[in-house]
Protein backbone atom coordinates (compact mmCIF):
# COMPACT_ATOMS: atom_id res chain seq x y z
CA UNK A 1 0.00 0.00 0.00
CA UNK A 2 1.00 3.67 -0.58
CA UNK A 3 1.19 5.94 2.11
CA UNK A 4 1.47 9.77 1.79
CA UNK A 5 4.56 11.67 3.04
CA UNK A 6 2.67 14.59 3.75
CA UNK A 7 -0.17 14.92 6.63
CA UNK A 8 -3.26 16.62 4.43
CA UNK A 9 -3.94 20.03 5.98
CA UNK A 10 -7.16 21.99 6.16
CA UNK A 11 -7.52 24.37 3.87
CA UNK A 12 -10.44 26.97 4.74
CA UNK A 13 -12.33 26.11 1.35
CA UNK A 14 -14.10 28.98 -0.13
CA UNK A 15 -18.04 28.48 -0.47
CA UNK A 16 -18.45 28.02 -4.50
CA UNK A 17 -19.91 30.70 -6.13
CA UNK A 18 -21.92 28.33 -8.75
CA UNK A 19 -23.81 26.44 -6.38
CA UNK A 20 -27.75 26.90 -6.63
CA UNK A 21 -30.46 25.51 -4.09
CA UNK A 22 -32.71 24.16 -7.04
CA UNK A 23 -35.52 23.92 -4.97
CA UNK A 24 -35.67 27.59 -4.78
CA UNK A 25 -34.79 28.12 -8.08
CA UNK A 26 -37.81 26.23 -9.35
CA UNK A 27 -40.27 27.33 -6.92
CA UNK A 28 -39.36 31.22 -7.61
CA UNK A 29 -39.57 30.39 -10.92
CA UNK A 30 -42.72 28.82 -11.05
CA UNK A 31 -44.29 31.42 -8.42
CA UNK A 32 -43.13 34.48 -11.09
CA UNK A 33 -44.12 32.20 -14.38
CA UNK A 34 -47.70 32.40 -12.06
CA UNK A 35 -48.02 35.95 -11.86
CA UNK A 36 -47.25 37.10 -15.48
CA UNK A 37 -49.56 34.70 -16.44
CA UNK A 38 -52.33 35.85 -14.78
CA UNK A 39 -51.69 39.17 -14.68
CA UNK A 40 -51.43 39.03 -19.32
CA UNK A 41 -54.61 37.04 -19.08
CA UNK A 42 -55.95 39.93 -16.76
CA UNK A 43 -54.91 42.73 -18.89
CA UNK A 44 -56.60 41.15 -21.89
CA UNK A 45 -59.32 40.66 -20.29
CA UNK A 46 -59.45 44.46 -19.35
CA UNK A 47 -59.05 45.50 -22.70
CA UNK A 48 -61.99 43.30 -24.34
CA UNK A 49 -63.99 44.16 -21.51
CA UNK A 50 -63.38 48.32 -22.15
CA UNK A 51 -64.26 47.80 -26.09
CA UNK A 52 -67.63 46.27 -25.14
CA UNK A 53 -68.56 48.90 -22.91
CA UNK A 54 -67.35 51.45 -25.23
CA UNK A 55 -69.21 49.69 -28.70
CA UNK A 56 -71.88 51.35 -29.22
CA UNK A 57 -69.69 54.46 -30.43
CA UNK A 58 -68.74 53.91 -34.07
CA UNK A 59 -64.95 53.47 -32.98
CA UNK A 60 -62.95 51.45 -30.18
CA UNK A 61 -59.73 53.11 -29.71
CA UNK A 62 -58.31 51.39 -26.89
CA UNK A 63 -58.84 47.63 -29.34
CA UNK A 64 -57.73 49.60 -32.58
CA UNK A 65 -60.64 48.72 -34.88
CA UNK A 66 -61.48 51.68 -35.94
CA UNK A 67 -61.64 51.07 -39.86
CA UNK A 68 -60.02 54.58 -42.57
CA UNK A 69 -63.19 54.80 -43.80
CA UNK A 70 -64.93 55.90 -40.26
CA UNK A 71 -62.39 57.92 -38.88
CA UNK A 72 -63.70 61.58 -38.04
CA UNK A 73 -63.21 63.72 -40.66
CA UNK A 74 -63.43 60.99 -43.63
CA UNK A 75 -60.17 59.46 -44.94
CA UNK A 76 -61.83 57.08 -46.60
CA UNK A 77 -59.43 54.82 -49.07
Amino acid sequence: MATPTQAPTNVPQEPDPFYYDYDTVQTVGMTLATIFFLLGIFIIISKKVKCRKEDSSPTCKSCKSELPSSAPGGGGV
